[in-house]
């Protein structure tokens, strides 16, 4: 009889063990992958990033300040904010500004998993 509480104990424990086990290891590739898409999204930013300064350079507003911002919602759907900030935007025709902001959507749509929304100022 207590062979068999001392069988039945260690068969619990075992078991037990095991679950443990599996959950942890679960919980850790989840964990891992979702770091691995957080740096893959943080790559895709900086890029984005970078494009759009190469863009505006390009385009004749060397040294514009960019940033990018994003908020997420209760959903957890994103909003980046782009704002650009340089001297000349205040002399720049509409038809130019309205130009690069179509860039800017056309990059975003290559980069970024999100609503954008852009700002210029002076």
């Amino acid at each position: 009889m207590i062979g068999r509480i001392k069988l039945f104990i260690i068969l619990s424990a075992a078991i037990v063990v095991t679950v443990i086990l599996s959950v942890s290891v679960k919980a850790y590739a989840n964990d891992k992958k979702g770091k691995e898409y957080r740096a893959a999204i943080e790559r895709n930013e900086a890029e984005y990033v970078k494009d759009i300064r190469e863009y505006l350079n390009d385009y004749g507003f060397k040294n514009a300040g960019v940033n990018l911002t994003k908020e997420y919602d209760k959903d957890r759907n994103v909003t980046y904010r782009l704002v650009v900030n340089h001297h000349s935007f205040e002399y720049a025709s509409t038809s130019k500004i309205h130009n690069m902001e179509n860039c800017f959507y056309e990059k975003a749509d290559e980069y970024l998993k999100g609503s954008l929304e852009t700002e210029f100022s002076f």
